[in-house]
């Protein structure tokens, strides 16, 4: 459902309408929103190369909606039709060129193309894609504002719910070798209600998950914010659930052809976000690293 079209000029640029999303989301917007329409709205603005390429049947298709959906979504934001929205998208991309037309030709392989060799290149270019929005959306102050967070905060608890717990665990093993007190929130399975037990005021809470959302990330979000636990999130959209409380919220693209969420851009985030933190501790990081290997080959487990 839709009600309530935009009063004024709609936005013009992504930033702008990032921001309108979020409103949206909050509540601060005068523009009201069904679920699903929110929804899509906040999956096109995650992922602005796809929405910039393909065309509105495609689109649709894709976020599983009726083409006269994103014809209405758009005149409710305050366009003309979908063409005005999607040119928001398309200047985006623009300065990039040929990067979104290259990614489309790669979506779109010969018809007597292998189909493992297919498969292997589509879910590449996919994930390549994902990779590059992501990157491309940082700024490089929220990392470094993250980044000071993660490592100055007293504990830092990580969590992430069924898919995103793999990545949830590679960041708290990662991020534990740099630093102590930092662990998976729901470490042991004890559950998020003992793990949010453990931490205090000033404390971090990372958290990692994208649509559709469990409940119990999205309430582990809301206490946590309301305990006065710092949040930053990695999700799929900034009218996740995730990102209603967060101090930084990270967007990690999602898209693609694998039967579920595509990782690597969450992944990759993990890396940039550590790596930061890793130059922000310095000796201090060199040192945790280096007694580390210490108890690495003091337990023999390497070969």
């Amino acid at each position: 459902m839709i009600r309530h079209a935009a009063k004024s000029n709609p936005p013009a640029t992504l930033a702008e309408l990032k921001l309108l999303v979020a409103d949206i989301s909050s509540g601060k917007s005068p523009i009201r929103l069904g679920g699903r329409a929110l929804r899509t709205l906040a999956s096109m603005v995650a992922d602005p190369h796809h929405t910039a390429v393909f065309p509105i049947a495609a689109l649709a298709e894709s976020h599983q909606v009726n083409a006269s959906t994103l014809t209405r979504l758009s005149q409710r934001l305050g366009y003309d039709g979908f063409t005005g929205l999607q040119q928001v998208f398309r200047r985006h991309v623009s300065h990039r060129d040929g990067f979104y037309s290259e990614r489309a030709g790669r979506l779109t392989t010969a018809d007597h193309q292998d189909p493992a060799v297919e498969m292997i290149r589509r879910i590449g270019a996919e994930e390549q894609g994902n990779i590059a929005s992501m990157i491309e959306e940082l700024n490089p102050m929220a990392v470094e504002a993250a980044a000071e967070i993660i490592a100055s905060s007293p504990r830092v608890r990580v969590y992430g719910a069924r898919q995103s717990a793999s990545i949830a665990g590679f960041m708290a093993y990662a991020l534990g070798m740099l630093r102590n007190d930092a662990a998976l929130l729901e470490s042991q399975h004890q559950g998020v209600a003992h793990g949010l037990a453990q931490l205090d005021k000033g404390d971090l809470l990372v958290l990692i998950g994208s649509a559709p959302y469990t409940r119990a990330t999205a309430a582990a979000a809301r206490v946590a914010a309301g305990q006065g636990i710092r949040l930053i999130a990695f999700t799929d959209s900034l009218a996740s659930p995730l990102a209603v409380s967060a101090d930084y919220t990270f967007i990690t693209p999602t898209a693609g052809s694998f039967f579920s969420n595509c990782m690597a851009s969450s992944a990759v985030l993990v890396e940039v976000l550590l790596s930061a933190v890793a130059r922000r501790l310095e000796r201090q990081a060199v040192a945790a690293l280096n007694h580390h290997e210490a108890l690495i080959e003091a337990l023999d487990i390497q070969f």
